[in-house]
C-alpha cells in the first residue's frame, strides 16, 4: 500500500476542525492578572514564589543539593552577595553513580565539589542575569569557589556567593540556584 500525502493531510485538517471544534468563537479569558498574593500560591522555590531566607528546597527529586539563603542579600558597591546554606545528599549521590553504571562508592572516594556542580546568579529587576564577581578589591569570606572537594560526613555546608551587579538593577531582585542538569530554584534576595 502506497502512502498518500494528500490523503492524509485531508484527515489531518478533518481531525483538526474536529478538535477545535465548530461553535462560536472562544472569548478571551476575564480573568485578571495574577497579583502578588496569587503568586504565593506558587510552589515555593519558584521565580513566582521564591523560597524565603532561612529556608532550604531540594533543588529537584532525586537532586543531591539542597540550597537555601541564610540571611538577606548584602549590598556592596556595586555588588550583592547572598550568604548561602548548602546540604548535601550522599546517598542521592550514590544512586546516581549507581544509575550511571558507576561505583557509588565513587562518592566516598573522589567527593564533590559544589562550585563546580552549582551555578549561582543574580537576576535582576530588569530581568538580566548576573553570575560574575568583577571587584577585586571587596574582600568577601568564604567565597563557593573557595570551598573545594567536600567528602563524607561533610553534608552542611555555608558559603558566599558574591556577583557585581549595576546599583539599578539590585532592588526587586532575586537569586537563582541551579545544578549541571538544569533544575533550578529561586532565592528571595531579603
Amino acid at each position: 500500500m502506497r502512502f498518500q500525502p494528500a490523503a492524509a493531510l485531508a484527515a489531518l485538517t478533518i481531525v483538526g476542525i474536529a478538535l477545535t471544534g465548530c461553535t462560536a468563537e472562544s472569548t478571551p479569558d476575564p480573568s485578571p492578572t495574577p497579583s502578588v498574593s496569587e503568586s504565593a500560591e506558587a510552589a515555593p522555590g519558584t521565580r513566582a514564589n521564591p523560597l524565603a531566607v532561612g529556608e532550604t528546597i531540594r533543588l529537584s527529586d532525586g537532586s543531591a543539593w539542597s540550597v537555601g539563603a541564610t540571611a538577606a542579600t548584602e549590598v556592596g558597591d556595586g555588588y550583592v552577595v547572598l550568604p548561602m546554606r548548602i546540604l548535601i545528599d550522599w546517598d542521592a549521590i550514590r544512586d546516581q553513580l549507581a544509575e550511571a553504571g558507576q561505583d557509588p562508592a565513587d562518592a566516598d572516594t573522589l567527593g564533590i565539589d559544589p562550585w563546580a556542580s552549582l551555578v549561582v546568579r543574580y537576576i535582576g529587576a530588569s530581568g538580566r542575569s548576573y553570575e560574575l564577581f568583577e571587584n577585586a578589591a571587596a574582600d568577601v569570606p568564604n567565597q563557593l569557589w573557595s570551598i573545594g572537594t567536600v567528602y563524607p560526613p561533610a553534608e552542611d555546608l555555608s558559603a558566599n556567593v558574591a556577583v557585581s551587579v549595576p546599583a539599578e538593577e539590585i532592588d526587586g531582585g532575586v537569586w537563582t540556584v541551579l545544578n549541571t542538569g538544569g533544575d533550578a530554584v529561586f532565592l528571595a534576595a531579603s
